[in-house]
């Protein structure tokens, strides 16, 4: 997923971010699905307070319907300029509306630790570094909760395809940095709900560009393709329903996650990703 010689995540997800900023319209579909997910219980009336994690561009969210349907709309990012380009886009005034931007935040905890590792091999130590750094319980993000919701729309694929392309997918510490990282989001998730909260997890667990004629598939043909994704390891390791589900229950284990049928979610006529959520209360 990376476009070019990064040195850190904050490269990472900036040039991501400016890789997609005008597919607004590609991600329509993929936007509805998102919408039925976080639709607040009681639909007719303003009520809640949403987080977004990694909301970048926000192409993925209408913000005037997440302003229709919740009292407070929070957006977190590494990259400020993403968030301000799409209040911009959108036609969005913060000043008079109860939308509000958390930026830089720093998904991971290691931005910082990981510049400079594109260019020379990572020791041991420094990945062991990193592993802690990832594992601390008490250094989540500072952000005003807690929350009615809390969405991460595709997010952790991209923190970890970041992560793993600075330290390298061969590197013997990258499976256990990456299960430390995605123990982490998920608990940064947690943290964030309220006791009754809700929150909405959006996998992009595989595209295309492994799953040839994905973006030609039918809403029929989804579920056997997330099937054969999964066994024939075409999908992003680790990010299986299954295993998320598993990892949730370790961490968590009153959790009871659902887990949503897949749709596709497209970048071009030819690229497209296959899509899950997986939603559970705290």
């Amino acid at each position: 997923m990376l476009l070019g010689p990064e040195k850190s995540l904050r490269d990472h997800q900036s040039r991501m971010n400016d890789s997609t900023r005008g597919q607004w319209d590609w991600y329509a579909s993929h936007r509805r699905h998102i919408e039925r997910l976080i639709l607040p219980p009681t639909p007719g009336r303003r009520t809640g307070r949403i987080c977004v994690l990694g909301a970048g561009n926000c192409n993925d969210l209408d913000l005037h319907w997440m302003l229709d349907v919740y009292t407070e709309v929070h957006l977190v990012d590494i990259d400020p300029a993403a968030l301000d380009r799409a209040l911009k886009r959108q036609k969005i005034d913060p000043t008079n509306r109860p939308i509000h931007r958390h930026a830089p935040i720093d998904l991971t905890n290691i931005a910082d630790l990981t510049r400079g590792w594109k260019s020379r091999p990572v020791s041991d130590v420094e990945a062991h570094a990193a592993i802690a750094k990832v594992s601390e319980p008490t250094n989540l993000p500072n952000l005003p909760g807690p929350f009615d919701t809390v969405l991460s729309p595709c997010v952790l694929s991209q923190l970890l395809c970041g992560v793993r392309d600075l330290l390298g997918k061969d590197h013997p510490h990258w499976p256990n940095l990456k299960n430390a990282l995605r123990a982490r989001h998920l608990q940064t998730i947690n943290h964030l709900l309220t006791p009754a909260g809700r929150a909405v997890l959006v996998i992009d667990l595989a595209s295309s560009n492994r799953l040839p004629g994905l973006a030609r598939a039918t809403d029929h043909d989804l579920p056997q393709l997330l099937h054969y994704a999964i066994t024939h390891q075409k999908s992003f390791r680790g990010l299986e329903p299954q295993e998320l589900t598993t990892r949730l229950r370790h961490h968590h284990p009153r959790a009871t996650p659902t887990i949503s049928p897949p749709w596709l979610w497209h970048l071009s006529l030819a690229k497209a990703f296959l899509v899950y959520a997986m939603t559970w209360t705290r």
